[in-house]
């Protein structure tokens, strides 16, 4: 049986140099604790971020005195820490106790003869890691390339914490996760693993096992029983046998838990009883799923698959990629978890990427997307850069770093995927010339994390890098792919529609963040495109001038700076619906769509749909759109455009069709409806019309267009360019809409509309009576809102719901946004 006893909360700290102790937080961080005493600035306002690099030289040391009761019977008394940040030397009564390394995993020291009953002294001496990891690389016998800091890879640290070209150089010191005395007595149960060997017929297969560590000579019974809701579903007792257990257990009529919007997520409760006769030494208790899950890579007409199959049922990845939400880690609370991935989950979203620069999550995110239905595809925290893994010591820290995260986080179900690593092996090929090499990381991805993989969790797969398949580990045919030509590239954004990617696990478009945000960051002095600050809360190189490019390229130029935030929300959202649809419409030739970036760790302007205050950009409400589970897809093709039906539903459906077309100034043009059939899980082509249906009249206008590296004139059909068409899908009294225009915004003469907004409660009514896009609701308040950037159709009603009295409120829409000079 173990008992923990919390050393978390106040403990003293201080500079290694000083001779006062003040009080610090754990779990925290210096920085945090500096903060809290006034003695540095916010670091995520204006560029107070200098002040946090001042610190990284300096070595620190937090202490914690205490009392401890030794009346009771123990057989073992371990000190534990969840997590330290990261270089360490730790002792207790004066004893060193261990060097602690690297930040990702626990470490454990036994204090059975050292911890006192009274008067206890922990200390945990912080050497600078900057400091470190530099003497590390000036010995070190090879060059390592990396971005951003070329020192990072030598030590186990958050690799963005050292910058990135959406975060700021934080590199935070501290105990940041929890620290406990553990006391045991007689045995324990440890590193439990539940998972699905086979699903047969109406019955599943399950296995249980788990390890013990005993301090009794006598026969252990350890008794394992699988409840669902109260019910026990399946039971065995077997002996604890060579230090462990393991059970088989066969369910019947299994409750499968399967992604989002594909059906539900019953969590199974598994507990397991430790006995010396009638005597329970030990019990435990968690939660896992049934369910199994294949990656299908199977030769075609295009290259090879790369399709997540979940119970038989091949699911298409819709979603975005994770990063810390925070800079200070222990600020992140399980609620903001719950909350983050229940927005996920309310835009349509199935799956999250947690990136390879950041943190193996803590078990509140898991636990949140395991409850939700997220799948999580999970990469090892290498990320950018190459790894010293040549040397025997930088190999046994992967290991067990490996062994660790996957004892702690197999038994979640949302997780589907082990990756070895960010972008490593497109480096390998593309960026630094190194080809297929045996190491410089390369010997962790295919060597050591693909054996203790399999060794650990044989429940689901495993894949080399993000993004990795064929030759070119970023090719179209196979595996999965990072697309930045468009952004990073400079690429158009039309370049999307010609990518065959097989699975699209990075792409990605920039945007300001809320309003309101900005001005959290900024001075009034501050607050124009391309201040100091601006370009300080744009990590990426010219990101400023990108956002300035594509907004230019694709709507125009910005009436002041309030505008210039909307627009580029716009412009983000825009461009990755038009990625997505496009994927979407090659279901399972392509077989998902994951864009960078779900979030964000401090408020910045970056590729995220959400801010790092969890205000919602436009990319997340088009999000909930263009991922839902039904898409009315328009395209022009074959002289015309052509509308398909994609459809994620797991039966076909009957649909209700409605096709308008406007012109810009609020004529209606005509209208179709019909009905169609949608087929389950597949895409159908369900109507076409020519450009003469569109455009009965042909109006000849003359515009410049892109052709062979210069700009020609061509004529146009201005009555086809002065017209929006929408399209309204009804299925199962659910409606889902999409519009398509012909052209750039910028080209397009938009009429102003006249918006009608009426607020009752918390409740906004809007209605227009023209055309109106990207539709911008700004709150004097700062509520939450269902849905915002609307493409509103002239006549109808589209109410938001506000979390809260939403206040004054003003309406901007591209024609109001957008500057003729």
């Amino acid at each position: 049986m173990e008992k923990r006893i919390s050393l978390n909360g106040t403990w003293k700290f201080r500079e290694a140099s000083d001779n006062e102790w003040n009080d610090g937080k754990v779990p925290g961080c210096v920085q945090l604790d500096l903060l809290a005493q006034n003695r540095i600035s916010d670091p995520f306002y204006c560029m107070n971020e200098l002040e946090c690099h001042k610190l990284e030289e300096k070595e620190w040391i937090y202490r914690k005195e205490f009392d401890f009761d030794l009346s009771e019977e123990f057989d073992e008394i371990k000190l534990v820490f969840e997590g330290i940040d990261t270089i360490a030397d730790i002792y207790l009564n004066g004893e060193f106790l261990g060097r602690a390394e690297n930040m990702y995993i626990s470490h454990e020291f036994d204090v059975t003869d050292i911890i006192s009953e009274k008067d206890n002294v922990l200390e945990v001496y912080f050497h600078s890691s900057t400091k470190v990891m530099r003497t590390l690389e000036n010995n070190s016998p090879i060059r390592l390339e990396s971005s951003f800091e070329t020192a990072r890879p030598y030590i186990r640290k958050a690799q963005y914490a050292y910058g990135w070209d959406w975060g700021p150089r934080l590199a935070q010191v501290g105990l940041w996760k929890d620290v406990y005395i553990s006391v045991v007595k007689d045995a324990v149960i440890e590193n439990p693993f539940f998972y699905t060997e086979k699903l047969q017929e109406d019955a599943a297969f399950v296995r249980v096992n788990a390890s013990v560590s005993s301090f009794t000579d006598q026969d252990l019974i350890a008794e394992v029983t699988v409840s669902y809701d109260g019910e026990v579903c399946g039971r065995k007792s077997v002996h604890v046998e060579y230090g462990g257990i393991d059970a088989y257990l066969k369910i019947d009529n299994p409750k499968l838990w399967y992604p989002n919007g594909i059906g539900p997520q019953p969590l199974y409760n598994i507990n397991i009883k430790l006995s010396i006769g009638e005597d329970v030494i030990d019990e435990l208790n968690f939660r896992s799923g049934i369910r199994v899950v294949r990656l299908i890579r199977e030769k075609d007409s295009e290259g090879e698959s790369f399709i997540f199959e979940i119970n038989g049922i091949k699911v298409f990845a819709k979603g975005a990629d994770w990063i810390p939400a925070d800079n200070f880690l222990s600020r992140i609370t399980k609620d903001d978890y719950y909350e983050f991935v229940r927005l996920a989950k309310d835009a349509n979203m199935n799956m999250l990427r947690v990136w390879g620069g950041g943190i193996y999550e803590d078990e509140a995110f898991y636990d949140a997307c395991d409850e939700m239905g997220i799948m999580v595809w999970q990469d090892f925290m290498y990320a950018c850069a190459q790894y010293p893994d040549q040397f025997d010591w930088f190999q046994q820290m992967a290991a067990e770093e490996a062994e660790d995260v996957l004892l702690r986080l197999r038994n979640h179900p949302s997780i589907v995927l082990w990756c070895g690593n960010n972008e490593n092996n497109t480096g390998f090929y593309s960026w630094w010339g190194n080809g297929d090499p045996k190491y410089l990381g390369n010997y962790i991805y295919k060597e050591i994390l693909p054996q203790i993989c399999a060794k650990y969790d044989p429940s689901r797969p495993y894949w080399v890098s993000s993004p990795y398949g064929g030759v070119d580990p970023n090719s179209e045919s196979e595996g999965d792919r990072h697309q930045w030509d468009v952004w990073s590239g400079w690429a158009d954004v039309k370049a999307y529609l010609a990518d065959k990617s097989r699975f699209v696990s990075e792409f990605g478009f920039q945007s300001m963040p809320d309003w309101k945000t900005v001005l959290s960051y900024t001075k009034e002095d501050d607050r124009y495109i391309l201040s100091p600050v601006m370009i300080s809360h744009n990590k990426q190189i010219d990101g400023m001038e990108r956002l300035i490019r594509y907004m230019v390229s694709e709507l125009g130029f910005p009436k002041d700076l309030k505008s210039f935030v909307y627009l580029t929300q716009f412009n983000q959202a825009e461009a990755i619906k038009k990625g997505v649809e496009h994927w979407r419409a090659r279901k399972f030739m392509t077989a998902g769509t994951l864009y960078w970036q779900f979030n964000d760790c401090w408020p910045v302007a970056s590729w995220s749909c959400i801010d790092y205050y969890k205000r919602k950009k436009a990319l997340y409400y088009y999000s909930g759109r263009f991922f839902a589970s039904v898409l009315p897809y328009i395209v022009e093709e074959d002289g015309g455009i052509t509308i398909y039906g994609i459809s994620d539903l797991q039966q076909d459906a009957e649909a209700h069709v409605e096709v308008l077309c406007y012109s810009l100034d609020g004529e209606k043009l005509w209208e179709r409806k019909f009905n169609t059939r949608l087929i389950a899980n597949d895409v159908v082509k369900i109507a076409h019309y020519d450009e003469r249906e569109i455009a009965e009249k042909y109006v000849p206008y003359v515009v410049p267009v892109d052709a062979s590296h210069c700009t020609l004139p061509v004529e146009r059909n201005w009555k086809l360019l002065n017209s929006v068409v929408y399209v309204r899908m009804t299925v199962d009294e659910k409606i889902y809409d999409n519009y398509y225009v012909f052209d750039k915004f910028r080209n397009l003469k938009l009429t102003k509309p006249n918006i009608t907004c009426y607020v009752e409660g918390n409740d906004i009514t809007l209605s227009t009576d023209v055309p109106a896009f990207g539709v911008f609701v700004d709150t004097e308040n700062d509520v939450d809102l269902s849905d915002n950037c609307l493409n509103m159709i002239p006549g109808e009603k589209y109410t938001l719901k506000c979390s809260d009295n939403p206040g004054d409120v003003k309406i901007y829409d591209l024609s109001s946004l957008i500057l003729k000079i």
